[in-house]
């Protein structure tokens, strides 16, 4: 796994495209989560689960090469199969990148897994790069390419 923006593989561009997008979650009310800010509304989703760490996954577009919808609909599906077998709370949202408004990359926000799993199930699903979310309720952009 890659921290270090200048030991990675993945090009800069990319790298930009994940930094500023915006991380859309679908919980009642919905809200935003947006890399390196603090985020009231996950902490207290941390709160209601009694848990304090977070990832946003996807399994879309494995290393960020376009695959149809359907393809990418069976990749979310076995994502998602692979968050329940860990029996962990989740719920969907997607990833938008720049001002677009349109629906993004289908995600999950999964709530109470760890560091690890989250690079485990990122690395699984084809994934240049997940957020994870530690205690501090601040989105971080793990490099996993």
């Amino acid at each position: 796994m890659q921290t270090n923006i200048n030991n990675t593989s993945i090009n800069q561009s990319l790298l930009n495209a994940y930094s500023s997008a915006s991380y859309h979650v679908y919980t009642k009310p919905a809200f935003i989560i947006k890399i390196n800010q603090y985020s009231a509304d996950l902490e207290s989703l941390y709160v209601l689960h009694h848990k304090n760490t977070a990832a946003f996954i996807t399994a879309f577009n494995p290393y960020s090469q376009a695959l149809d919808l359907n393809e990418n609909h069976k990749r979310n599906d076995s994502l998602k199969e692979a968050i329940e077998l860990l029996e962990l709370s989740y719920t969907k949202g997607d990833g938008r990148c720049g001002e677009n408004n349109e629906v993004g990359e289908e995600s999950f926000l999964i709530i109470g897994i760890s560091k690890e799993q989250s690079i485990q199930l990122g690395t699984e699903s084809e994934q240049n790069a997940i957020v994870f979310c530690d205690k501090d309720a601040i989105p971080q952009l793990l490099l996993l390419k």
